[in-house]
């Protein structure tokens, strides 16, 4: 018998979690038809992502090697820097995630205890900054969160702590009170350090007043935010769209940072943009805007992130 629709939904449901934020459904709910479509369509599960494609893997960035992945929950491949996996929970699930491995397929991954890796860290002084990704660091109850965040800044070798999230455009409500008095009374405690909050924002239309007013709160306590933006086909691959998207980000004291290629993860080979079209439509980005607003144009790879 011949697969049915119905089947490859089933089939795509038993492998690949789904899940879109009732932020998201509001927020789009008041975007016009096409806006709507290019938000939605990131987290909308599609039969699509079970066919096969070359080139593609369950782990492109190879972030399970073992010479780079001392811990369940770490990825250490810049001499400097660790990334903390703090959870594979999302308000989201973008069907395109590098990590989809851990975020979309449902299973339990073993957690390091904190005090391994405080440890860990303590024998590498070189290693001066931590990335707070996942999954989504903002899943993580405020108290929670922040008593790891002041736990990794009591080491003086710690100087910089980044938040990676993308809860300012689909769950803003994160964003509690809670948190921010918490996220205050860190920074008192830690005036000589640096924390930012790197947002994940791929269209103008996902910025909403709360996303506004998020920005507008962690700037008003001295927070810096940036945006990363992966190139998705059918999403944002025009240079209009993208320079609509980074002057939004700019007008709402967001600075645009890296412009992604695809990692090329198991079922997404459908929103990838090839290298050459890529540079195309950046070299058009280039001038449409002056340099100042112009996200950097990377792939990243296991070794780390390069130009294109």
């Amino acid at each position: 018998m011949p697969v049915t629709q119905p089947d490859k939904q089933a089939e795509l449901a038993a492998k690949f979690r789904t899940r879109i934020s009732p932020f998201v459904r509001r927020h789009a709910g008041t975007l016009p038809a096409d806006d709507q479509l290019r938000f939605l369509k990131q987290f909308q599960p599609d039969p699509i992502e079970l066919e096969d494609s070359t080139g593609f893997s369950d782990d492109p960035l190879r972030e399970d090697d073992a010479d780079i992945h001392p811990f369940a929950d770490i990825v250490h491949k810049y001499s400097t820097k660790i990334l903390y996996l703090t959870t594979d929970e999302c308000p989201v699930y973008c069907r395109y995630c590098t990590r989809k491995r851990r975020t979309l397929l449902s299973k339990g991954h073993d957690k390091t205890r904190l005090s391994d890796i405080l440890d860990y860290l303590a024998q590498r002084p070189e290693v001066n900054e931590v990335i707070f990704s996942g999954g989504d660091p903002l899943m993580l109850p405020p108290g929670d969160l922040l008593e790891r965040a002041r736990q990794f800044l009591a080491s003086p070798a710690i100087r910089y702590l980044r938040f990676h999230t993308r809860a300012a455009t689909t769950s803003p409500g994160l964003f509690s009170e809670t948190f921010y008095v918490g996220l205050n009374e860190l920074l008192r405690q830690h005036p000589q350090k640096l924390i930012t909050f790197v947002l994940h924002i791929n269209t103008a239309a996902e910025i909403s007043e709360a996303t506004r007013d998020i920005v507008r709160r962690l700037h008003d306590m001295g927070i810096r935010c940036y945006a990363q933006t992966v190139l998705l086909k059918g999403i944002n691959d025009s240079s209009p769209e993208l320079a609509e998207l980074c002057q939004a980000l700019t007008q709402a004291m967001i600075q645009p940072y890296y412009l992604h290629q695809l990692d090329r993860v198991t079922g997404s080979a459908h929103f990838e943009v090839s290298d050459d079209e890529a540079r195309l439509i950046y070299g058009e980005l280039k001038r449409l805007l002056p340099v100042y607003l112009l996200p950097k144009l990377v792939r990243d790879s296991k070794q780390g992130k390069y130009p294109l």
